[in-house]
């Protein structure tokens, strides 16, 4: 997977920040759009994107999640300068040549999930310009975002079931959680490394990394 440092999307102004491009379809169909400028994270796992950079027709196609009662579930995604909320839908993410299918991403700043909960709605980092990117590729040591903790708890104001412009904080199974793509891949599914270039005491607008690969094991 190609990599770039630079000063990130039109209208935004940050430094020393990696990105890639990831291709989203709608599960199991060509609907697809690459998104580009999105942010890789070894902090966090799972793709979120900004719906904002979403074509219509995409967004329509990718299936809402949803809990046992059939209401859709929304993430408050907590990050060190700042929280995401919006709702978590299925889709296929491709990196290269490799496919995590039918996994839930999170779209951040949909405007049917506009009421933020009280507890995710301070620093909220819900655009473009204020998150530095059209979205963040999480590639942490852990499958999942939360893991057991959001299995066994439903208290942690991490997912949401939403009627209306209500939403309740809830548990999840693991398979409803945000995962680190790669976990996912039918193979190269034990972990990631990244190769940077070198880069003189002079610096450089924009280093390409010119690979990005398969490495050690989630846990």
């Amino acid at each position: 997977v190609r990599l770039v440092l630079d000063a990130g999307p039109p209208g935004v102004r940050v430094l020393n920040e990696l990105f890639t491009s990831v291709t989203i379809c709608a599960p199991g169909t060509s609907t697809c759009q690459t998104i580009d400028h999105i942010l890789v994270d070894t902090g966090s796992s799972g793709l979120r994107v900004m719906a904002s950079v979403l074509s219509p027709p995409l967004l329509s196609s990718l299936p809402q999640s949803t809990d046992s009662s059939g209401n859709p579930i929304a993430e408050c995604a907590q990050f060190v300068d700042g929280y995401s909320w919006g709702p978590t839908r299925l889709a296929d993410i491709r990196l290269a040549q490799e496919i995590a299918a039918n996994t839930p991403i999170q779209v951040i700043g949909e405007a049917d999930f506009s009421t933020v909960p009280a507890a995710c709605s301070s620093t909220g980092e819900n655009t473009v310009q204020a998150f530095g990117a059209n979205g963040v590729l999480g590639i942490s040591p852990f499958a999942q975002d939360c893991g057991l903790a959001c299995v066994t708890q439903s208290n942690l104001g991490f997912y949401y079931s939403c009627v209306g412009s209500t939403c309740t904080s809830i548990s999840v199974s693991l398979a409803q959680q945000l995962w680190n793509p790669v976990a996912l891949f039918a193979a190269d599914n034990n972990g990631s490394s990244i190769a940077l270039p070198a880069v003189s005491s002079t610096g450089a607008t924009t280093p390409r990394c010119t690979s990005a690969g398969t490495r050690a094991r989630p846990s």
